[in-house]
């Protein structure tokens, strides 16, 4: 892929700021890494705490001036965009609590949470809009290659930090909470480079997801492949992958597809506990939710979820559904599967928009690329692990649709770009 590396997301409106790439890369840095990093160590069961430390540093840098903060409509847009998130789940919750008894309080303070993260999204996004582009890419090529090392240390079973986690990739607490950090600088890398680079990052990828066992990278990789890869290859490399999986022990991914009745593996048990989830909650309910916040509180007695238990005396994943779709349909009923329907519509024309920036059919730049990049990624969070409603990769998506607004990146017809000549 080609684009201008000289020019800022929007030169016209926004004069670049000379320490835009250290800005940046302290803020994505702080998102991704924060949540899990105090999660190791406070053994905590939600990375909202890491996560909100993150928030609160990247507010505290506009406040001191490391970058500047500005109004306008997209500030407009962020606050509407509270206003009625705040307004739609306390109706939702105050009608779902007179069919459910749960913790209404629970789901109303974390709304303040969630006005935090919201507002941090468009500090991140005014922070990246101020950063050059050659900048920019430079600050994403650096974080991609730390995931690299980040790898290759835990696969040689060095963890700087003792937790009880059984596969910790420090410092996220197992190989799934890395696969979806990782998952949206592995897309960008893959679209930006030359096809024998393309191939190296998705073969580096993917002996990662193999010696860390990690399905969730394994889908990551193949997101990134169709996002990339000319069809041709594209179906080569599956043959490929086909081929050399025969003469592997691959018992351990596909004990992850057995859905039948009899599997004990947790993972697989986690996904379907998440379907039997949301349709125990909207049976319940008829089809209202049962509230923001309230999986694990309000009581669902699904099958699975007795089986889990007995299998490892834990019920850590009720309360993040196993997937966030799974979360959100359950908790916010029909409200919930209007934003999943709204994101996979979303994340599609993303992926399409990915493959126009690969093949060479648009040229654009690396904020454009990026954003693109961190819409699609959360695919994974969304419909196959997801870790609850704070992690670092739904904050960059917010930021990446932000500045897809604003750039026009998700239109079907792009009108001529002028920081891309």
């Amino acid at each position: 892929m080609k684009f201008d590396k000289s020019r800022t997301f929007r030169e016209t409106h926004y004069s670049p700021n000379k320490k835009g790439g250290a800005m940046a890369f302290c803020a994505m840095v702080s998102v991704i890494a924060l949540p899990s990093t105090l999660r190791f160590a406070l053994d905590a069961s939600s990375g909202i705490s890491g996560l909100l430390s993150a928030c609160l540093f990247v507010i505290g840098a506009g406040v001191f001036g490391f970058y500047r903060i500005n109004g306008g409509r997209y500030l407009n847009v962020t606050l509407a965009a509270i206003i009625l998130f705040t307004f739609t789940v306390v109706l939702q919750g105050t009608i779902a609590s007179l069919t459910v008894s749960g913790d209404l309080l629970r789901g109303i303070s974390s709304l303040g949470a969630v006005g935090i993260v919201i507002v941090t999204a468009y500090l991140i996004r005014t922070i990246l809009i101020q950063t050059p582009s050659a900048a920019l890419d430079r600050v994403i090529t650096i974080i991609s290659s730390g995931f690299v090392f980040i790898a290759i240390v835990a696969i040689a079973g060095v963890q700087p930090i003792q937790s009880d986690y059984v596969k910790p990739v420090f410092p996220f607490a197992e190989p799934s909470h890395f696969a979806l950090s990782f998952t949206p600088f592995l897309i960008y890398q893959c679209v930006r480079s030359s096809l024998p680079m393309r191939i190296g990052w998705l073969v580096i990828a993917l002996a990662i997801a193999v010696l860390l066992e990690s399905l969730s990278l394994v889908v990551a990789v193949g997101v990134a492949a169709a996002c990339c890869l000319p069809p041709a290859i594209l179906g080569a490399g599956l043959v490929a992958v086909s081929a050399v999986a025969g003469y592997l022990d691959i018992s351990y991914y596909t004990d992850r597809l057995d859905f039948s009745s009899n599997t004990t593996n947790i993972s697989t048990l986690v996904y379907i506990q998440g379907y039997e989830l949301t349709q125990a909650a909207l049976e319940r309910t008829g089809g209202w939710g049962i509230g923001f916040q309230q999986l694990g509180i309000v009581p669902l007695n699904v099958p699975t979820s007795d089986l889990i238990y007995r299998l490892i005396q834990d019920d850590a994943n009720l309360r993040d559904g196993g997937l966030t779709a799974a979360k959100l349909i359950a908790e916010l009923g029909i409200f919930g599967i209007a934003l999943v329907a709204t994101y996979l519509y979303l994340a599609i024309r993303a992926g399409l928009g990915l493959r126009a920036l690969a093949n060479g059919k648009r040229r654009g730049t690396a904020h454009e690329l990026f954003a693109l990049a961190v819409i699609t990624a959360p695919l994974i969070e969304v419909f196959v692990r997801g870790i609850g409603y704070f992690s670092g990769t739904l904050l960059l998506m917010m930021a990446g649709l932000l500045m897809a607004s604003e750039g026009q990146y998700l239109a079907r017809r792009r009108p001529a770009a002028k920081d891309a000549p």
